[in-house]
C-alpha cells in the first residue's frame, strides 16, 4: 500500500511504476493552522508513506508522525518513509557552541516509521537509507549536451561521494570547487585548481537552495574561459528569483529532478523509487 502526503505528488509516477493505485487519505488545514488527517479505509499491513520535505518542512515532520501513528493504531506493522527529500540532511552534527542537532530531533519525530528512504540524502544518520538519482542526471546530461573535453566540479568536499559517477557516465575529469561560506546566502569561492579554458563544465550539485554556490562558481569558472556550464542538482529548492540569478551568473541550463517539483524538474526518480520499494 503507498500512501502520499501533503507532498506526495510524486507518489501518482512511483504508483504506476509499481503497477498500483496510490491510496489518498484525508488531510485539511484547518483555519487555525492545525491539520486534520484520517485513514477511511482498511489497511494493509505493510504500509509506504509517501511525502517529499519541501516546501515546509517542519509541517511536513509533523505530518509524517501522525499519519505514522494513525497507522500504527489502525493495525501496520511495517511502516516504511519515503522522502524524495528529507530536510536537515546538512544538520546531523554541530561545530558550533550551541547549535542544535536539528537532524537528531527529526529523527525522534520520525521514530514511528521502521525505515527511512530518501534520495541523496548524505545527513549522518543510521535511519536514513539513501538511494542515489546522480545517474540519472548523469545520463540525461550525456543524452541531451554534445559537450567535448568535459570536466565535472563537485561544490564542496562531501560531493566526491557523486561526481565519481558523473566521471564514468560522461567520460570526464573531476574536481572539487574551493568555497567559503560567509552566511546561508552568501560564498566566496576561493580557488578552482583546474584549467577549464575552452572546456565544457558540469557542476554536480546535490541540493541548490539559494544558488549562491553555483552563481559564485560559474562566475569564477566563465572568467577562468570555461565554455559551456551546465548545472546539474537532486533537490532544486530555489525560488523565482534565485532562478534568475543563476541564469545570469553564465549558466546555460539547469536540471533538476522530481524530488521536489520545480520548473527545472526534468529527471523523474519514480523508477529509482519503485525499484527500491519492490526489493523490499
Amino acid at each position: 500500500m503507498l500512501i502520499p502526503g501533503t507532498n506526495g505528488e510524486i507518489a501518482v509516477r512511483v504508483g504506476k511504476a509499481l503497477g498500483i493505485e496510490p491510496s489518498f487519505i484525508q488531510i485539511e488545514s484547518l483555519p487555525y493552522g492545525e491539520k486534520y488527517i484520517r485513514i477511511p479505509f482498511k489497511i494493509s499491513s505493510r504500509v509506504f508513506v509517501l511525502n517529499t520535505f519541501f516546501p515546509n518542512p517542519d509541517e511536513i515532520l509533523f505530518e509524517s508522525r501522525v499519519i505514522g501513528d494513525l497507522l500504527r493504531e489502525k493495525g501496520a506493522e511495517e511502516i516504511v518513509l519515503i522522502a524524495p527529500y528529507l530536510a536537515y540532511s546538512r544538520r546531523g552534527t554541530s561545530g558550533i557552541h550551541g547549535e542544535a542537532r536539528a537532524l537528531e530531533s527529526a529523527m525522534k519525530i520520525l521514530d514511528v516509521y521502521d525505515r527511512i528512504i530518501a534520495v541523496d540524502f548524505y545527513g549522518r544518520s543510521d535511519k536514513v537509507e539513501s538511494v542515489s538519482a546522480m545517474r540519472l542526471l548523469a545520463e540525461y546530461v550525456r543524452e541531451k549536451f554534445d559537450l567535448q573535453d568535459v570536466l565535472v566540479f563537485g561544490p564542496d568536499e562531501i560531493s566526491e561521494k557523486w561526481i565519481g559517477i558523473f566521471s564514468e557516465v560522461l567520460d570526464a575529469e573531476t574536481a572539487v570547487i574551493k568555497k567559503i561560506r560567509v552566511d546561508a546566502e552568501n560564498v566566496v569561492v576561493s580557488r578552482i585548481n583546474a584549467d577549464v579554458k575552452e572546456r565544457d563544465v558540469v557542476i554536480a550539485d546535490d541540493i541548490i537552495a539559494t544558488g549562491a554556490t553555483v552563481v559564485q562558481s560559474a562566475k569564477k569558472l566563465r572568467s577562468m574561459g570555461a565554455r559551456r556550464i551546465i548545472v546539474t542538482a537532486t533537490h532544486a529548492l530555489f525560488g523565482k528569483e534565485n532562478f534568475g540569478e543563476i541564469l545570469k551568473s553564465g549558466i546555460e541550463d539547469i536540471i533538476a529532478t522530481d524530488t521536489v517539483l520545480s520548473p527545472v524538474s526534468r529527471v523523474s526518480v519514480a523508477s529509482l523509487l519503485s525499484e527500491r520499494i519492490k526489493s523490499i
